[in-house]
């Protein structure tokens, strides 16, 4: 039997067949359509309910998924506010503004680094620890080196590791200000490192590729020998697929310098001069050194 709609007065279809009688035993076809409309909302209502609560944890873990897919220049409180699926409104709850915002996402991701030594380690293998703990979480979050290349987060995990880093300093001997100097030349270095080096960038890529690499080092020896003859020798044993060995090297480098520096420092009762050319010598008892005195 053909059946069709009938509309009444409210605008409600009837869902009535030609013989008059309602095609839903409850009376479903006479009923108005904010009824259906209603029920859709509630559902909707539910779902909301049903999504997890908005934490600044939630945010974070968010954000780090933002820079992951899209990079870092995709961090956006309109961005992530549509991700979480609040107006943006909603998120300055949870955080004062984007810069505290990167200063969570970093504090998060330096949460990650093992800060554990054996205090039995010498010095320079526990900085070289650190600094390989911190290179590797750093590349498991691609994009944030970026953030710590321009913000000095000062979160408590943040704090940890400035900890981590500078005591073994002090302990082998290094003063107050050389102390934060070792400590700057070894951050900046890893997160440069990181920075500027990384795993999907062009270089990287072309030379992780073996048919790509060697069409490289046959470019290089085709190149003229009277105007490149150091590329020809050497081009083939710069571009290589050799990150870790390059980030060990480097760092090697670095703290050889720092042990050079610091054996190479006067020992004795007489104190290197200051850049002015003063020189302080201590003489009878014992004396307490002066706060200026600590930090040079």
């Amino acid at each position: 039997m053909d059946t069709h709609e009938t509309v009444p007065v409210d605008g409600a279809p009837t869902g009535r067949s030609d013989d008059g009688a309602d095609d839903h035993a409850d009376g479903w076809g006479s009923r108005s359509l904010w009824f259906a409309a209603s029920m859709a909302d509630a559902a909707s209502i539910a779902d909301a309910d049903r999504r997890p609560a908005l934490t600044r944890e939630r945010v974070v873990a968010e954000a780090l998924t933002i820079i992951a897919e899209q990079g870092v220049q995709a961090l956006t409180m309109r961005n992530l506010a549509a991700r979480l699926g609040v107006v943006p409104g909603a998120l300055y709850r949870h955080v004062r503004n984007k810069e505290q915002l990167q200063d969570l996402v970093l504090d998060a991701v330096l949460a990650e680094v093992d800060c554990d030594l054996d205090p039995a380690m010498a010095w320079t293998q526990q900085i070289s620890t650190l600094a390989h703990r911190l290179r590797t979480v750093l590349e498991h979050h691609p994009g944030v080196a970026g953030i710590l290349k321009l913000r000095d987060p000062l979160g408590p995990h943040s704090l940890i590791l400035a900890e981590a880093l500078l005591r073994p300093l002090q302990a082998a001997g290094f003063r107050a200000r050389a102390a934060g100097l070792a400590f700057f030349l070894i951050v900046d270095y890893t997160v440069g490192f990181a920075v500027s080096s990384p795993r999907t960038s062009v270089n990287e890529q072309r030379v992780r590729d073996v048919a790509t690499r060697e069409q490289l080092h046959e470019f290089f020896r085709s190149l003229p020998a009277d105007r490149f003859p150091t590329l020809i020798t050497l081009g083939e044993h710069v571009w290589l697929d050799n990150r870790d060995e390059r980030f060990t090297a480097g760092l090697q480098t670095l703290v050889n310098g720092l042990a050079q520096a610091l054996s190479a420092r006067p020992a004795g009762p007489q104190v290197a001069a200051d850049s002015r050319g003063d020189q302080r010598h201590q003489a009878g008892p014992a004396r307490r050194m002066t706060p200026e005195e600590a930090t040079r």
